[in-house]
């Protein structure tokens, strides 16, 4: 008997803007799986937005709540997971998300990054300086650990809609899965 294969789930990396968190939430309806962003993980457990809890205990802590909410995430199997951009840099992290699910990469361009992050004043690794110099710099820094991923997608151009479903038919096809969604 051929049966349908269970949703293995799925981890969404890449740089803040890329999509992780939209595409994420049209790949958990898809494929009506839990979905879990990382990045409000940490928010709930620490009482206060990410960028109050760089401001009062820096980089070094905020990375800590991340780890402890990655382990929190990949408690429950099946999935889609929507790190923050500066999760799949530690290669602790990696191997983490690794052994959970496969690991897509959303990459999208600096200018495309830049007119995304436009108006989002929040992100506390961007609040100093030439945005876009910030970018290239940060950008420069993760992408090698970002191309470790099983799979890269290129979020340019593109809706939500279309991306998810790339990520869904690679999904499908890694897995030997019948795409019926």
């Amino acid at each position: 008997m051929n049966r349908e294969k269970a949703f293995p789930g799925v981890v969404l990396v890449g740089f803040m803007g890329s999509g992780k968190s939209s595409v994420g939430r049209e790949l958990a309806r898809r494929f009506d799986a839990p979905f879990v962003d990382v990045d409000e993980r940490i928010e709930s457990a620490a009482g206060c937005r990410i960028r109050d809890l760089f401001a009062r205990e820096g980089e070094p802590a905020f990375r800590e709540w991340e780890k402890a909410a990655l382990r929190d995430a990949l408690s429950v199997k099946g999935c889609v997971v929507a790190t923050g951009g500066g999760a799949f840099a530690d290669e602790g992290n990696r191997e983490l998300l690794r052994s959970y699910a496969p690991v897509v990469y959303l990459d999208a361009d600096v200018e495309t990054l830049l007119g995304r992050l436009s108006g989002d004043r929040g992100r506390p690794l961007l609040r100093d300086g030439d945005r876009e110099e910030g970018i290239r710099e940060l950008l420069s820094r993760r992408v090698p650990g970002y191309r470790t991923a099983d799979v890269t997608v290129r979020t340019d151009g593109r809706t939500i809609e279309e991306v998810a479903q790339e990520v869904a038919d690679w999904i499908d096809r890694a897995e030997g899965r019948r795409g019926e969604r």
